[in-house]
């Protein structure tokens, strides 16, 4: 069982002292029992998708459960012994603390404190005024977001192009086209003037071959009439 909290939150500070004697109970029931401060580890409670206070979870075998029924010691130590844990929903996939997508979430968790801390130290410890310090981080956001914007804008650009960058494109793709015509007919072209070659070699050959038997036939005669005399 984790308990998330954080030091100014007044229902935090109530549950604390069902939650401490809830704690004494861990070793005879066989659990572990936490608690975090939102304040010290804000990526935890970003995993977490932690939106108010004070958020318990139930964990088992990688298995996330948010427990919201009534918050007294005996209610805990009922919802362990008697396993209603097993009669809620858990978390979905794509909101599990172990996963990827809540990983980039506990970034940002992170980032929005930084930004906090800072905004306090500005404030309090260096002297600006809340306008002046609301003002630097509104004008750091607009210079991030347009930069992010234009390398965005420049991406799909060159995945999907428009105007005169898809009439070249287009163009190429003709011209690669139109070679590989001229391709194709040019071996075309010689496939049939090797047909053509080997045909008339054949006629030729065969012509010849013709010659030679008309010719053959001569000496037999001559032989015939030297018989005769």
């Amino acid at each position: 069982m984790v308990e998330f909290h954080a030091p100014w939150c007044p229902a935090c500070k109530d549950l604390q002292k069902a939650w401490n004697s809830f704690a004494d109970w861990s070793k005879d029931l066989n659990i572990n029992v936490a608690e975090v401060d939102v304040t010290i580890n804000p990526g935890l409670s970003g995993r977490f998708l932690v939106t108010a206070l004070p958020t318990i979870y139930h964990v088992k075998e990688g298995v996330f459960r948010q427990y919201t029924g009534p918050r007294d010691k005996n209610d805990f130590i009922t919802f362990i012994e008697e396993k209603k844990w097993s009669l809620i929903d858990p978390v979905p996939s794509y909101k599990r603390p172990d996963s990827p997508q809540m990983a980039v979430v506990a970034v940002f968790f992170k980032l929005s404190m930084a930004v906090r801390d800072l905004h306090n130290h500005l404030v309090e410890n260096v002297g600006i005024p809340s306008w002046a310090s609301y003002s630097m981080f509104a004008g750091v956001t607009l210079a991030l977001g347009c930069v992010l914007g234009f390398f965005i804008v420049c991406i799909i650009d060159y995945c999907f192009p428009t105007g005169s960058a898809a009439a070249r494109k287009l163009e190429a793709k003709k011209k690669e086209a139109q070679q590989k015509k001229g391709k194709d007919n040019k071996e075309k072209e010689s496939k049939k003037e090797k047909e053509s070659t080997s045909q008339d070699e054949n006629s030729s050959d065969e012509s010849q071959k013709s010659n030679k038997a008309e010719k053959s036939p001569a000496p037999a005669k001559k032989n015939e009439s030297k018989k005769s005399k």
